[in-house]
């Protein structure tokens, strides 16, 4: 990876931030389900660009109140507001790895969030061509307890992909699109958060299966 690469240990102190790009933070939060996440997320700034790459870590979906482990690029957000990215680059991730745009009120392992993104399809068989196709789905942490979210997509994609996380008083939704236009619900749910929440980006792999994503022309808006 080029540019401002954040590689290495952890921070020292719980929680630090170290900065990617102006406004951008990348944060290491958590140690996963069963302490998956043992090498931090790499994020770079290049062109306009994020790229990230992960080699562990998990949003974890099974039950809200199994720790997340991973990393974030993220940025302070008062009130209502969106975020959206156009994904030009998914690709070796591990099948339970994935990538996407989140929406978090805390930067810690059991905050409540919403994340729209990319993940290996969960086929029986490879496509002959291009190994397991891609899929967009949901995850999502709306109280912490023995309930567990995830949807995926019945539908394929394909790159570039956008995807877009908005927040409307309490209510919360996901979208993906083929084209920046026309989107596509994936969930819209109510997810008690507090005035200020942290938007950004997000990737996780597994078994140190290095995945990378690249995010274009990401956006932050407030008040819609």
């Amino acid at each position: 990876m080029t540019g401002q690469v954040r590689a290495g240990d952890p921070p020292a102190a719980a929680f630090a931030a170290l900065e990617v790009t102006p406004g951008w933070a990348l944060v290491q939060i958590g140690h996963g389900e069963q302490k998956r996440f043992t090498s931090p997320l790499q994020a770079a700034f290049e062109g306009g660009a994020f790229t990230l790459q992960a080699a562990s870590g998990a949003l974890f979906f099974k039950r809200s109140d199994e720790p997340d482990g991973f990393g974030f690029v993220n940025q302070p957000l008062e009130g209502d507001g969106s975020i959206t990215a156009k994904v030009t680059r998914f690709e070796s991730f591990h099948h339970w790895g994935g990538a996407g745009v989140m929406m978090r009120e805390e930067n810690t392992p059991l905050g409540r969030y919403m994340c729209a993104m990319l993940e290996t399809s969960h086929s029986k068989e490879p496509q002959a061509d291009a190994g397991h196709t891609m899929a967009a789905s949901i995850r999502m942490r709306r109280e912490v307890g023995p309930e567990g979210f995830r949807v995926q997509r019945p539908d394929t994609v394909t790159l570039p992909v956008w995807l877009k996380v908005e927040r409307h008083g309490q209510q919360v939704s996901g979208f993906y699109s083929p084209d920046g236009k026309e989107w596509k619900l994936l969930k819209e749910a109510a997810i008690p958060m507090g005035a200020k929440v942290h938007v950004g980006l997000t990737a996780w792999s597994r078994y140190n299966i290095k995945g990378m994503a690249t995010f274009e022309d990401v956006q932050v808006r407030s008040g819609r």
